[in-house]
């Protein structure tokens, strides 16, 4: 196993992640657009919060079908503005993470044509079909027995092949784990309520409408969402 390989993979990753995470919240969490977004969620929610408890959601026998049909469109009116509020969160979050997993692509575009043919770890075990497949990856296996990194003076033969490993195993391993840890200890995230991400945007009425566009059923949609 060639450590100095499998920590220069895994902090490259680190520092790209952590870049990654300082640029965002430099550019885009610290900035007051950014602020301006958090603080309209937190009024819609109270709001929402505020109808909520102040509008039953099943009216009173003797209470008048218009007075009904007022407290419903209260009630629908703050949950899309809540809604639309999240919304507008999970947006911002949303373009940084796009750069973000671009910049990763292209991190593993250069970091595997670097390490390609090259072999960086020998695994303990040997991997089944479909791992196989990944741990195998930019390895030319012609001869069964061969050396790692022979031009690194390594000459520690690879008695079975399966179990050399090449780059993209320890990549994702390194994604799965480093990129984790460094993103949950710099990075900013969504507050409750925009933290689905794509699906925050799904609830806004206008992301609502956009699906009604396309043909979809979102009274359906929304129903298998709860059941999930």
């Amino acid at each position: 196993m060639t450590a100095s390989d499998i920590i220069y993979i895994a902090s490259t990753v680190a520092i790209t992640q952590a870049l990654c995470d300082i640029v965002a919240n430099r550019y885009v969490y610290s900035s007051e657009s950014y602020k301006y977004t958090l603080s309209a969620l937190e009024r819609a929610r109270t709001k929402r919060d505020k109808v909520l408890s102040s509008t039953p959601s099943t009216p009173p026998p003797n209470t008048s079908k218009k007075t009904a049909d007022k407290n419903a469109k209260k009630i629908t009116r703050a949950k899309d503005d809540y809604n639309e509020a999240a919304s507008n969160v999970a947006k911002k979050h949303f373009l940084p993470k796009i750069w973000s997993s671009l910049v990763f692509l292209i991190l593993m575009r250069v970091l595997s044509l670097e390490y390609k043919g090259k072999v960086v770890a020998l695994l303990p075990f040997q991997p089944w079909g479909v791992l196989q497949r990944i741990t195998k990856r930019g390895l030319k296996m012609a001869d069964p027995a061969f050396v790692i990194h022979e031009s690194m003076g390594f000459d520690h033969r690879v008695e079975v092949p399966s179990q050399a490993c090449g780059f993209m195993f320890i990549y994702i391993l390194s994604t799965m784990s480093v990129k984790f840890i460094v993103n949950k200890a710099l990075g900013t995230f969504p507050p409750s309520g925009a933290e689905k991400g794509f699906m925050t945007m799904m609830d806004d009425p206008r992301g609502q409408k956009l699906l009604q566009n396309l043909g979809v059923d979102t009274d359906e949609l929304n129903e298998f969402r709860k059941n999930l």
